[in-house]
């Protein structure tokens, strides 16, 4: 039979989970199953290893032979493709290198035939919870096996041994006790992300971080960096299959479309939440709840930028507050437009002008639209350039991710402007979130042609889950392709308010396309 691509429109996208069974049920195949399906996504196996285990003890390893492995593989992606892939327990080096070469050829061209790229997510699991192998002790997997595994996968997942066995052969680390400098080192040897798991290193915190290297649909100021994902330590005897949970998340969430900052933070939340109602199976260790899509914030972890420290010094900095509610929030680069949807009743506007190179221009646009907002008694944002909003003494300023990791956040507070800020899915939200803006943009809801984004649309689901998790917390602004055609959709996800662009730039009388966008926007409300 041969292969097909997977099904864009499919309601639970295929995962695969190349990993061992677990008798107990609690990690392994067992648990990457259930959380596979509690997420949205649909599981298939490739069956590594069978072991004899209890909620105590490891009593067998039996591996797959390789023969049997690469049928499961080539079998499943002759049929059943997947959209991501995660694999936890290698039993034996002739697996590692049949694993290794399968992604290497086989789905690497499977990729390039129908242009796609399907991320996989490596635990690399080497101790069962308990402390006992499960890797075949006479033909065990080396550190070199592993580490040419490591070179095909998008993301790997070791806690601190694991990492530490991991690097081993490579001689080039720094001989450093800060673990941070070790596991940046060996993500730029193997150029792969590396995310080391903190929940087994003894503190209050569950602080996990990621060596990013470079992520597909992501800002380029959230790569190549190291970042930290932390929780407060769930105090709890139930965690058995705490690894395999946590990146069988990743790869469903991936599969679903999310990039993989987003997938992390969503995975960490939906480790933390099944903690707080693990229950037991035996004597030892209990499983972990599986409690569907996490929608509490207090489930989320607090993202660090080590690079950017300033984002936690200043995250109790007031900002004026935004007095009118946005409701229909024209965004504009055309003084035009943004006089014309004042003189149509708009209360708050926003001049984003991103063509920069007459400065003097630039200087006159905006201290004239700061103006207008005076003359109608309106909110007037000015987009990126903050320094020209405070001498111009506007309203407000609003920044996008980048900018708001360069600008000078404690000079916008004292001068007493109001801030809004740009996010483009879990993590940015996060991240933005922390400093308290007087609203939050979320975008781009549908493909939009008014700026190059290396993000993807984010569709409706999206902004209906991010809408369940900030709701009441902030307000949020849908933004990106909004117009009359779909603002009952929008207006489903309950969102608070939405920003349009083309839908006034675009249209021959602005004052009226606002007018009739706002009108409807009220009724639905």
């Amino acid at each position: 039979m041969a292969d097909i691509p997977p099904a864009d429109t499919a309601s639970r996208p295929i995962v695969w989970s190349i990993a061992a069974s677990d008798s107990s049920g609690g990690a392994g195949i067992q648990a990457d199953n259930l959380t596979i399906y509690d997420l949205g996504g649909h599981p298939c196996n490739v069956i590594t290893a069978i072991t004899a285990q209890n909620s105590t003890t490891v009593t067998g390893v039996e591996a797959t032979s390789s023969t049997l492995l690469s049928e499961q593989l080539n079998c499943l992606l002759a049929d059943i493709p997947p959209k991501a892939i995660k694999i936890g327990v290698i039993a034996t080096s002739e697996q590692v290198i049949k694993i290794s070469n399968w992604l290497a050829n086989e789905l690497t061209s499977y990729e390039q035939k129908y242009d796609l790229s399907i991320p996989v997510i490596w635990d690399p699991v080497m101790l069962a919870s308990v402390g006992q192998s499960l890797t075949d002790h006479s033909n065990a997997p080396t550190a070199q096996d592993y580490l040419r595994l490591a070179e095909e996968v998008t993301l790997l997942t070791p806690n601190l041994k694991e990492l530490e066995a991991l690097a081993s052969p490579i001689g080039s680390l720094p001989n450093d006790n800060d673990i941070k400098l070790k596991l940046n080192a060996f993500a730029h040897y193997i150029k792969t992300n590396v995310l080391l798991t903190g929940g087994d290193i003894a503190n209050s915190q569950s602080q996990d971080w990621l060596a990013a290297q470079t992520i597909e649909h992501t800002s380029e100021q959230h790569q190549e960096q190291l970042i930290g994902f932390c929780n407060d330590k769930i105090q709890t005897h139930h965690n058995h299959g705490t690894g395999c949970t946590f990146s069988s998340a990743i790869a469903t969430t991936m599969a679903l479309g999310y990039p993989l900052l987003d997938a992390i933070v969503i995975a960490k939340a939906y480790v933390a939440q099944g903690l707080t109602c693990g229950y037991a199976t035996g004597q030892g260790p209990g499983t972990l709840a599986r409690l569907g899509w996490p929608v509490e914030l207090q489930h989320f972890p607090a993202i660090k930028l080590p690079n950017h420290p300033v984002l936690d010094s200043h995250a109790d900095l007031p900002f004026a507050p935004v007095s009118t509610p946005l409701k229909v929030y024209p965004v504009t680069e055309s003084l035009s437009v943004l006089e014309q949807a004042l003189k149509g009743g708009a209360l708050t506007v926003q001049l984003r002008i991103k063509r920069t190179s007459d400065k003097e221009q630039l200087e006159k646009d905006i201290k004239q639209a700061i103006r207008l907002g005076e003359k109608y008694k309106a909110q007037v944002f000015i987009n990126d350039h903050w320094q020209l909003a405070i001498k111009y003494k506007a309203f407000g300023v609003h920044l996008g991710q980048e900018d708001m990791l360069l600008a000078d956040l404690v000079q916008i507070s004292q001068s007493g402007l109001a801030l809004g800020l740009s996010s483009h899915g879990y993590f940015e939200m996060l991240i933005a979130y922390k400093l308290s803006p007087g609203y939050l943009a979320v975008g781009h809801i549908f493909p939009t042609t008014t700026k190059s984004m290396p993000s993807q649309p984010q569709g409706l689901h999206k902004l209906t889950r991010f809408c369940q998790l900030l709701k009441g917390k902030i307000p949020l602004v849908a933004i990106g392709g909004i117009n009359q055609g779909n603002l009952e959709q929008v207006q489903a996800t309950k969102v608070d308010d939405i920003a349009v662009v083309r839908a006034i730039e675009h249209a021959e009388d602005p004052a009226s396309s606002w007018q009739k966008l706002q009108t409807q926007w009220l009724a639905l409300s």
